[in-house]
């Protein structure tokens, strides 16, 4: 065998390897994040600060390592709910993913956000009092004039069973309800 040939078969061997990791790719099935189904007041205990307001912009940047991308989400607040954050106060919200310089990090269930966007956050403070999304997309509403919106798409939601023993996986549609009923939820549980 000559080395051209060499050549040829091990490029062949790559590319049919290459070929079946793709075919794989395409057949496997989408993955979900699992999470515990939580109700507006599990929400409302879990967070620090809760708020409804408008998505200014989003920046994302590189970690000062260049191993991890974040998102910086600015929301102008329209009404507090509980906290300490002030109406018509500026806040940043730091979100784990997004996409920068050509690469994105991403995973199940992350709640996106678009500049412009009407939005309850239910969310809390880490040690270096960074703000960041209780719940992954559990922790964002979409508000639509005087309605909010939950959307779980991305995420399998689990709740125990009966028993208290075992997990049981349980299919939540996106829901709404109005600002004034999310309002009160959340004063009552507080």
């Amino acid at each position: 065998m000559t080395r051209e040939d060499s050549i040829r078969r091990f490029v062949r061997l790559r590319l049919s390897l290459l070929a079946t990791i793709m075919a794989a790719l395409v057949v496997l099935p989408v993955q979900a994040t699992i999470m515990q189904y939580l109700e507006v007041e599990d929400l409302t205990r879990l967070s620090s600060d809760i708020f409804h307001g408008q998505i200014i912009s989003t920046e994302t940047f590189w970690n000062a390592e260049r191993t991890r991308i974040y998102t910086h989400v600015r929301v102008r607040i329209d009404e507090p709910l509980k906290g300490s954050i002030r109406r018509s106060e500026i806040i940043t919200v730091k979100q784990l993913g997004g996409e920068k310089d050509g690469v994105r990090m991403d995973y199940a269930g992350r709640p996106e956000f678009s500049a412009g966007e009407s939005v309850v956050l239910f969310t809390t403070r880490l040690k270096n009092n960074d703000l960041v999304v209780v719940a992954l997309k559990q922790g964002k509403m979409l508000v639509e004039g005087d309605e909010v919106k939950r959307d779980f798409s991305g995420i399998t939601l689990v709740e125990r069973s009966s028993s208290g023993k075992n997990l049981q996986q349980i299919t939540v549609k996106p829901s709404r309800m109005t600002i004034d009923e999310l309002r009160n939820r959340i004063a009552r549980t507080r």
